[in-house]
């Protein structure tokens, strides 16, 4: 990863330009064409330093609902199970940890339904237990990785 490599990664983090050719404004930025921006983001994506571009957006604003999710996976599964929770398009995140829930995700969907009948199918075919957590209050944290 050379300098133009971070100056990419730190951009899109914090000011991704609302624009109909965005990677071509990154390139103005930091002094590449477009093209270059977007095999240097693939490249970055293939080498897993970027797992997602793309908004988030206000759920309740645009009539959709949400889960936070645990549960408790068996190592052996463990990268089988987070594939396929990954398929869904509503994950926005999904990450292992420490502890007896091992895994947490988040989904959206346009319904309570959908998500439950995406959680089940997932207990089913896997035999587990997938604790839902509802929202309660939003705490909105800015983060930011410099590289």
């Amino acid at each position: 990863m050379d300098e133009t490599d971070r100056k990419i990664l730190n951009m899109i983090q914090e000011e991704f330009p609302v624009a109909s050719r965005p990677f071509a404004e990154i390139g103005e930025w930091v002094g590449i064409s477009e093209a270059e921006v977007l095999e240097r983001i693939k490249k970055a994506k293939k080498e897993g330093y970027i797992r997602r571009i793309g908004p988030i957006f206000e759920s309740e604003k645009l009539v959709l609902t949400s889960a936070l999710c645990g549960a408790h996976i068996e190592e052996a599964i463990l990268m089988d199970v987070a594939k396929e929770i990954n398929k869904h398009k509503g994950v926005t995140h999904n990450y292992e940890r420490e502890g007896r829930l091992n895994l947490w995700f988040t989904v959206t969907a346009k319904s309570v339904e959908e998500i439950d009948s995406f959680i089940g199918d997932l207990e089913m075919r896997f035999s587990l237990k997938i604790y839902r957590f509802p929202k309660k209050r939003v705490f909105k944290i800015k983060t930011y990785f410099p590289v």
